[in-house]
């Protein structure tokens, strides 16, 4: 099955095609990795390729086992591959780099409960050297961004799931990424808390001019959100289809969601992921 056309009134988010495009921010050269050795290896990534250019939103999606954490962890530099390499802005990630910032999927693990959320959200700032001022200043703007301006002085267990993961993401922005990773950010919350956040990640992705990747096991998510959905294969793992998403710059949870072109992207999206694997 070919991709989908694109909705006749779509129109690309940015552009992303032509032979004058500028280089990739982020490039996925072969990555491989494994768990364990010899006989009981498991071969999770067996050789990933992709990019993802500069203002970029990108939604990676697979079957279940796919090793799509373990692929964000490497993107991340939080997980060495046994063979390719991941490059940021041509240079090659061996640690988490500067300038990109991870938000993962148990926001009850990742917000500190014994810190208020302010404080939470200013801690990756220690390591930069800025003062105390600074710090407070910049996590108090990544609140109010995400609409918790008046959260600072609680702690993670007096708010919602929803406001919870909202802190995570201010915590994320206050460091300024170039680059956001998420792993299935949405997963743990509920359906509208879901459609609110999923809102809320395009807006600041568009007012901050940030690339965004971003892992999930929602096919209707992975479409809503992206400018092109990556698929991936069954373990060992590689790229499937890069499937190019048409719906315009501005998206709407209902209007969206009925357009004959989302629901074309979105079977052909659930099929890729549903095919079977090629028998050895």
């Amino acid at each position: 099955m070919t991709a989908p056309a694109a909705h006749p009134s779509a129109g690309r988010r940015r552009d992303t095609a032509g032979p004058d495009r500028a280089a990739p921010l982020l490039e996925v050269h072969g990555i491989a990795k494994s768990y364990g050795s010899g006989d009981t290896a498991r071969h999770v990534l067996g050789g990933v390729h992709f990019e993802v250019h500069d203002r970029e939103f990108v939604t990676v999606v697979g079957p279940s086992g796919a090793g799509k954490t373990t692929l964000l962890r490497c993107l991340a530099g939080l997980l060495a591959p046994d063979s390719g390499e991941v490059r940021l802005a041509g240079a090659t990630v061996h640690a988490p780099p500067e300038g990109l910032a991870l938000v993962f999927q148990d926001y009850s693990r990742s917000l500190l409960p014994w810190m208020s959320v302010l404080d939470n959200v200013q801690l990756p700032l220690r390591r930069r050297g800025s003062s105390a001022a600074e710090r407070r200043a910049a996590a108090r703007e990544a609140l109010s961004a995400v609409g918790l301006a008046e959260a600072g002085r609680l702690y993670p267990w007096q708010m919602s799931g929803g406001m919870q993961q909202r802190a995570a993401i201010a915590r994320a922005l206050a460091c300024t990424p170039r680059v956001l990773v998420m792993d299935e950010p949405f997963a743990s919350v509920d359906a509208q808390t879901r459609a609110d956040l999923e809102d809320l990640t395009l807006r600041l992705q568009r007012e901050r001019g940030m690339t965004v990747v971003l892992v999930t096991h929602d096919m209707d998510e992975a479409v809503y959100l992206a400018d092109r959905v990556v698929v991936l294969s069954g373990a060992p793992t590689s790229v499937s289809e890069i499937v190019p998403v048409g719906l315009g710059t501005d998206r709407e949870q209902v209007a969206t969601k009925l357009l004959p072109a989302f629901a074309e992207l979105r079977a052909h999206v659930l099929g890729l992921v549903r095919r079977p694997a090629p028998a050895e």
